[in-house]
């Protein structure tokens, strides 16, 4: 059964490569570096925009974080309209009251400010706001049929790479699943990776959301879709982060670090947007939605589990990461520099304060997860995974963060 599953995974992997290859993603305009966000927001007038929605959460606008960025758009004489309707993984009814906020008010352009959620919902919003689809009706894999209206980002989180990405994600609250929008009219028109405006952004949220950009960059560099553009972007994010992430945890007021994380968070995501993920992903996305876990903390404690699985047979893909980050040595064999990879994982998750056990997961659930993330991660649009694996390693694995005990 288990070669039926896998020659069946095989075949649509193939088929998903094929169509990728007929698909264009465009990339956005990027600006980067202190201060970037001003030159967006100068960019945004150049454009002629008159109102602008900004799509946020409430507590970036308690903290003022909202208006020292759309400042200058005032300044400008652009109208603002403020949506801070987004909670952490935005659900359908909460993307709804963004399109009609922005559609009441006429907006003529989407501002995200905040983390993936904020951006993820965003993409939905402009692609909604600016045509009569509905959020519903474009869920999974290239449904969207018109560009809707113009989308800008400011990414205060280093970790989803949403700015660069062709993926949106939005929960489904009564199913409690996630449902994925996947169409290249979603990449983002321009971004803008200010390092300033994630200076103040707490220490755990830090961790959780760079363990996300490592997992990123890991499994786009391990699939088997991944291409000579996106390992070298795969490759330099993590080693981006093994360098910096630590110390963006230490001092969030380090800058250097900083900068470093957000620019690493982009080339992940322009990495994963083509050469997509895998099973470490498949299983965060069930744990998520059912145990409402934040998705980096979910991924960072999957990750050194599905490397380990991993191990036996993607050992050189696994030693070029490694080779890349500076982790091991240069006599180590690929066996040797594989296994002090999924080591590297674990000692960087412990440094930062990332758990190894969900307290939140119950026995009872680890069946379902297992076989949700066996459905997410085959198929057609499935991830093309450099080792398959049965639905019993599956459920293997997502005890092993089990509390304690169960």
């Amino acid at each position: 059964m288990h070669t039926l599953t896998v020659l069946y995974s095989r075949a649509m992997s193939l088929l998903s490569r094929l169509i990728m290859k007929f698909i264009s993603v465009p990339a956005p305009l990027v600006y980067a570096g202190a201060g970037s966000s001003s030159a967006l927001m100068q960019a945004i007038g150049n454009f002629g925009h008159q109102r602008v929605l900004v799509v946020t959460d409430k507590m970036l606008v308690e903290l003022g974080l909202v208006k020292q960025v759309t400042a200058s758009l005032a300044e400008q004489g652009i109208d603002t309209v403020i949506y801070d309707g987004v909670l952490p993984d935005p659900d359908f009814g909460q993307v709804n009251a963004g399109i009609a906020s922005c559609k009441q008010n006429r907006c003529d352009a989407v501002l995200a400010i905040g983390g993936g959620s904020a951006l993820d919902a965003a993409k939905v919003i402009a692609i909604c706001s600016g045509s009569d689809q509905e959020p519903a009706n474009i869920v999974g894999y290239f449904n969207v049929k018109s560009r809707g209206l113009p989308i800008y980002c400011v990414p205060t989180t280093a970790g989803t790479g949403s700015e660069a990405t062709m993926v949106s994600v939005v929960t489904d609250a009564q199913a409690e699943t996630k449902c994925f929008i996947v169409d290249p009219k979603l990449v983002p028109d321009a971004v803008a990776l200010d390092a300033d405006l994630m200076l103040k952004l707490p220490a755990p949220i830090t961790a959780a959301t760079g363990m996300d950009a490592l997992t990123h960059a890991i499994e786009s560099a391990l699939s088997r879709e991944a291409s000579e553009d996106t390992l070298r972007k795969s490759l330099a994010a993590a080693r981006i982060i093994f360098q910096n992430l630590e110390s963006a945890v230490a001092d969030g007021g380090n800058r250097s670090a900083r900068e470093a994380m957000a620019l690493a968070s982009y080339y992940a995501g322009s990495a994963f947007t083509i050469a997509n993920v895998g099973y470490v992903h498949g299983m965060a996305h069930q744990l998520g939605a059912l145990c409402h876990l934040p998705h980096g903390l979910a991924n960072a404690l999957f990750l050194p589990h599905v490397l380990d699985f991993y191990r036996d047979t993607c050992a050189p893909q696994m030693a070029r990461i490694s080779k890349s980050a500076g982790i091991g040595s240069a006599n180590d064999s690929d066996d040797i520099l594989a296994e002090k990879l999924v080591e590297r994982v674990k000692e960087l998750s412990q440094a930062i304060g990332i758990p190894t056990h969900a307290d939140v997961l119950k026995p009872d659930q680890v069946a379902t997860i297992a076989a949700r993330a066996m459905k997410e991660s085959h198929g057609l649009y499935g991830y093309p995974v450099p080792k398959y694996m049965r639905g019993e390693e599956c459920e293997a694995i997502v005890r092993k963060i089990l509390p304690v005990g169960e």
